[in-house]
């Protein structure tokens, strides 16, 4: 009897052993807070509008000058895989109420790459925008047309900005805004990081036009540039309703150190160190189930900058807005094996972890 127990005994603790070898391994996430769907191809229209703004304003004065780019609302596609999504899209033109050809035209060459991972959020920068016109102004007198149009101002912002996000876990930050996840739970994270950003601002004349320079203490200055880096500290959280209804909201903080080098019409340089305190800005809304997600969100990224002329400051933000409609789709095999191939180069080089 004793030998027949100790059998069982024996052929009980190697089932479970044998149990335990062939289950799938543990979600590196909890799957009751959101679920993702990496593996299957997300593909969809979208509507997006970009708009970057470089504006000065002084302490005393009435009203900022505010130049904008002129750029079109686009109409597009997106294709996401895994860790890889891109999409395309093209101007409508003169369907967009806000484009208008008075406004002039607006050279661009932008590349913000957001890198969205389970721990990580990352901002990459790089802009380059060449013709504004002066936005949200009373009307300008002194200007030829509908609108005062500086085709010679230009803009370049470079740098990262990036987030450890603390409580991956829980909080996915691909739902609203890779569409590859679906949080089911509210859930929220705090956000810590750093960032160093350069920029500069330049015209054939002095920012500010010679009617208005009275109202500006550095209504001379025809260059600029600036750095900043410093900490992050933020936080994200998404609010569900029944599982599919979704609200985001991410800010984050940056305490830089900075420092402005002005050049003005008559020559003058001038170079001033100083803490700027810089925002960044994500919210989405919007509708989420295991086969499809429709989203509308805003990313919008501010950096504050001082002037040697301390009743003075800059500002130098874009705003990027969409609205995606996503289906989640069998991927097929090919671009499984493509998308595969460059996560495990990605690996080799010692930096999977950003596609966790």
């Amino acid at each position: 009897m004793k030998r027949t127990i100790l059998l069982l005994f024996f052929l009980s603790a190697a089932a479970l052993v044998f149990c335990q070898d062939v289950t799938t391994p543990q979600s590196p996430y909890d799957t009751s807070f959101y679920k993702r769907y990496n593996h299957r191809l997300t593909l969809g229209p979208l509507l997006i509008k970009k708009n970057s703004v470089y504006s000065t304003h002084a302490k005393d004065g009435e009203f900022p000058l505010k130049y904008s780019t002129n750029s079109p609302t686009r109409l597009g596609m997106t294709i996401g895989y895994d860790w890889l999504s891109v999409s395309g899209s093209v101007g409508l033109g003169t369907l967009d109420p806000d484009y208008k050809k008075e406004k002039g035209k607006t050279r661009s060459a932008n590349f913000q790459m957001s890198v969205n991972g389970r721990s990580l959020l990352g901002d990459l920068h790089f802009q380059v925008n060449k013709g504004f016109y002066l936005r949200g102004q009373q009307d300008p007198s002194f200007a030829a047309g509908d609108y005062y149009v500086r085709p010679d101002i230009k803009t370049q912002i470079f740098g990262a900005t990036f987030r450890k996000i603390l409580n991956g876990d829980r909080f996915s930050i691909k739902a609203p805004f890779v569409y590859d996840s679906w949080q089911q739970r509210s859930a929220g994270s705090f956000l810590i990081g750093g960032e160093f950003i350069y920029g500069n601002a330049q015209g054939d004349s002095a920012f500010v036009p010679a009617n208005l320079s009275t109202h500006f203490p550095n209504a001379t200055v025809r260059y600029m540039r600036y750095i900043m880096f410093g900490p992050t500290a933020g936080y994200a959280h998404t609010f569900v309703v029944k599982k599919h209804l979704f609200f985001t909201g991410v800010v984050s903080v940056n305490g830089d150190a900075a420092q402005t080098f002005e050049k003005t019409t008559t020559g003058e340089e001038r170079t001033r160190w100083y803490f700027s305190p810089n925002l960044s800005l994500r919210g989405a809304a919007g509708y989420n189930t295991e086969k499809w997600e429709l989203t509308a969100s805003i990313i919008s990224n501010r950096f504050f900058i001082g002037s040697n002329e301390k009743d003075a400051n800059y500002q130098n933000y874009s705003d990027q807005f969409r609205l995606v409609y996503v289906r989640r789709i069998n991927a097929g095999k090919t671009i499984p094996a493509i998308i595969n191939w460059g996560r495990r180069a990605i690996n080799n080089l010692g930096f999977g972890w950003v596609l966790d």
